[in-house]
């Protein structure tokens, strides 16, 4: 229950300015122009004097003893000798050297009076602010913690309504909401305070803190700056993490960005005070009961005392509620995981030598520096953050990510991040030294194959391993001759463009490089060369239009190629590290044995790494006739990146995760098929995904378009460039499938 000792439930001093006049002059020995200043609960005055020079009079709220107000008092003083660059107001002693005076009121109460001085600087509304100021005023309120992390007091227990962990006492102030749907939403964020945050909140660190570092409270420059911090009436000893909870909704409140302007928030706070896990984990329900505690005290109080509050007091539909509304758009655990995404994607972020920049200004940068280079989508998607299956653009949108194959365990998984941080902390250089990771990673690879390989040699990408394996074939071979089929893509060097006809200008022949049909459209052996180099197929044949599995044209590619003397090469940068859900890799679940394979793309879940496995017997001689070196092939922070990867794909069984989701996505795309005439075939083979539309019907490209701006993002393929390519990361769940494919009969 809501006390009656709470000093919100007492009404506010009030002085005429002819009193707050005298009171000034005799106390303070100050004279000057008045003017009123807005306060919630206390009486506040600025005094102008000749010169210019300020000063506020506060009388304090009459439900604060003499030890409250000392505990405010000290807290000043504190700051101002632990990081005595903060603009915190000061205190001006009276003519007496006492920090106070009491005052009679007109009504019979007592109150204290002191004087502050006026900090340089206004307030701002929340429409003013950017990124950076909002940034700037995060870490404002994590350097005021931590001043305040060594102070306290007897009175620190002081009982404010306002600390978030009071926040059940609401419930009887429920009645005073008047809208229903306001009300509503306060008992449901009440309901999941009780349930998920009261067990939590209590095991986080805990301190003194401001406690209302919001608009009200903070000054800034005319560039947005903070220059003063004002009002400790808020202070008490709770849950660090309040602080920042405070901020992100009072700054933020009834603004359609608040979530794009909240990562900046953040970051700025960790830059000082990095958030543990458990802080980051109940934020989002900290900020919706801080906005449920604006709707429901502002109710009480208007109840309490009506036509007494002051101009700071919001009415129930402003934007607390508005706020409100946004984040229970996402839903009650959405909110839980959008914010400790943006804490997790904030952590360290002092450390990044970038700038958020605005979409428009960034494009025309990124043309005038790195010309017009593609961009997927007609409209450019500025992505900020990605995590799991989900990436976030700069305006705060959040994306099904069905498109890339390279985030193979998720965006930013957390093993793979901390084993490249650990490892670059450490040692990052060139492969000529002995080192444990790229030797750990070699043997690992090769325990993958079934004993079919004994040598690895690591590169850099998926077209440095196809380039390495076009000469290892030559050299073995004496032949440069190659096969591919016919819209192959292999890779972006010379070597491995000649390799890619999906490249290739219209009307294009490449010199010693055969095109052979894909499955299912003629006999690729009677297209090969009597003298061949080497054949290069991906086994999935994404280029191709998706048509993996097919065993038996991947046996009788091998079986001609070698018959043309001719190494097979099994290139896996598309299809490896279990997408198909069948093995690790695509090749061995056909029952093809290559003579060479080559990785990228997904080896090192965004890190630049790749490797092509092979044979001593091919492979020794070309090192040493060739003196071949990779010089950051294999480098520690890659291997590492890759071993993490390989350790996630087991201890996760995301092999058979991605058959069994792959199951039921093809089950839905399947129906989805039998309802949409414009589907003219469903090919799948795990997480790998094609749909063919019908000549004559809607572009694939304007399909992936609509599906872009509804929210999920997914590729084109094939030569006619009318298949839906499918390929999201292999932690796609079953809600994610029925997702993708919703939005994808929509698109339809």
């Amino acid at each position: 229950m809501m006390t009656a000792n709470d000093p919100l439930a007492e009404a506010p001093p009030t002085v005429g300015p002819g009193d707050a006049a005298g009171l000034l002059e005799r106390h303070w020995g100050l004279t000057g122009e008045l003017s009123p200043l807005k306060s919630e609960r206390d009486h506040n005055v600025r005094l102008t004097v000749a010169g210019g020079t300020g000063y506020v009079l506060k009388l304090q709220n009459p439900g604060d003893d003499a030890g409250v107000v000392d505990f405010q008092d000290r807290a000043l003083e504190h700051i101002a000798r632990v990081d005595p660059d903060l603009p915190v107001t000061r205190l001006v002693p009276a003519v007496s050297g006492e920090p106070a005076v009491t005052v009679e009121l007109g009504d019979g109460r007592r109150t204290t009076a002191r004087v502050f001085t006026l900090l340089p600087g206004h307030h701002t509304d929340g429409p003013a602010l950017d990124q950076d100021s909002a940034s700037g005023w995060g870490t404002t309120a994590a350097r005021v913690g931590r001043a305040l992390r060594g102070y306290f007091h007897p009175r620190a227990d002081y009982e404010i309504q306002w600390d978030i962990r009071r926040a059940p006492r609401l419930r009887s102030a429920l009645d005073c909401i008047d809208e229903p749907r306001h009300r509503e939403l306060v008992r449901a964020v009440l309901d999941r305070y009780d349930a998920r945050v009261a067990p939590a909140i209590e095991r986080v660190r805990h301190q003194v803190i401001h406690g209302d570092l919001g608009l009200d409270n903070v000054l800034v420059d005319d560039a947005g700056r903070v220059t003063g911090i004002i009002d400790f009436g808020d202070m008490t000893h709770t849950a660090l993490v309040c602080d920042l909870a405070v901020v992100l909704a009072d700054v933020l409140e009834g603004r359609p960005d608040a979530l794009v302007l909240a990562e900046a928030m953040i970051a700025g706070y960790q830059s000082v005070t990095p958030l543990e896990a458990e802080e980051a984990a109940i934020l989002g329900d900290l900020v919706a009961t801080r906005l449920a505690m604006s709707l429901a005290i502002t109710a009480w109080r208007s109840a309490l005392h009506p036509g007494s509050l002051s101009s700071t007091d919001r009415s129930p539909t402003d934007g607390p509620a508005r706020y409100l509304e946004l984040l229970a758009g996402l839903g009650w655990d959405g909110v839980t995981e959008a914010f400790a995404e943006l804490a997790a994607a904030t952590a360290g972020s002092s450390a990044l030598p970038y700038r958020p920049a605005p979409t428009a200004g960034l494009l025309t940068r990124r043309r005038a520096t790195l010309g017009p280079a593609v961009l997927t989508y007609d409209e450019p998607l500025h992505l900020r953050r990605g995590r799991g299956v989900w990436l976030t653009g700069a305006d705060g949108r959040r994306y099904l990510d069905a498109y890339n194959n390279v985030p193979v365990v998720g965006h930013s998984h957390p093993a793979v991040a901390a084993a490249v941080a650990a490892q670059l902390r450490l040692l990052d250089t060139n492969s000529r030294y002995l080192h444990e990771a790229a030797v750990e990673l070699g043997e690992r690879l090769l325990a993958t194959t079934g004993g079919g390989f004994d040598r690895v040699l690591l590169v850099n990408s998926g077209s440095e391993a196809n380039d390495v394996a076009r000469r290892i074939a030559s050299f073995v071979t004496g032949s440069r001759a190659a096969a591919v089929t016919a819209y192959a893509y292999h890779g972006v060097t010379q070597a491995t463009t000649d390799l890619s006809p999906e490249s290739w200008p219209a009307g294009t022949a490449v010199p010693d490089v055969t095109l052979v049909p894909p499955p299912g459209a003629g006999d690729p052996a009677a297209a090969l060369p009597e003298r061949l180099g080497a054949a290069f197929v991906d086994p999935t044949f994404t280029s191709d239009g998706i048509l993996g599995p097919a065993p038996a044209y991947l046996l009788a590619l091998q079986d001609a190629t070698r018959a043309a003397g001719g190494l097979f090469v099994a290139d896996e940068v598309q299809a490896g590290f279990g997408r198909t859900g069948a093995h690790l890799w695509s090749y061995a679940a056909c029952g093809a044995r290559p003579d060479l394979v080559t990785l990228g793309k997904p080896m090192g879940n965004g890190f630049p790494v790749a490797a092509v496995l092979g044979r001593s017997e091919h492979v020794d001689a070309f090192i040493d006739e060739t003196d071949y070196f990779s010089t950051f092939g294999g480098n520690q922070a890659a291997a590492v990146a890759a071993l993490a990867v390989l350790r996630v794909l087991e201890e996760e069984g995301l092999v058979a995760h991605a058959a069994g989701v792959g199951g039921e996505l093809r089950r839905l795309l399947d129906e989805l098929a039998a309802e949409h005439d414009g589907v003219a075939a469903v090919r799948s083979w795990g997480l790998l995904a094609g749909v063919e539309l019908h000549p004559g019907g809607r572009p694939a490209a304007a399909v992936a378009e609509a599906c872009r701006q509804r929210g999920v993002l997914i590729g084109v393929t094939g030569p006619r460039r009318d298949v839906l390519k499918l390929r999201p990361p292999l932690v796609l769940r079953s809600e994610d499938a029925e997702l993708l494919v919703a939005v994808l009969a929509e698109a339809l």
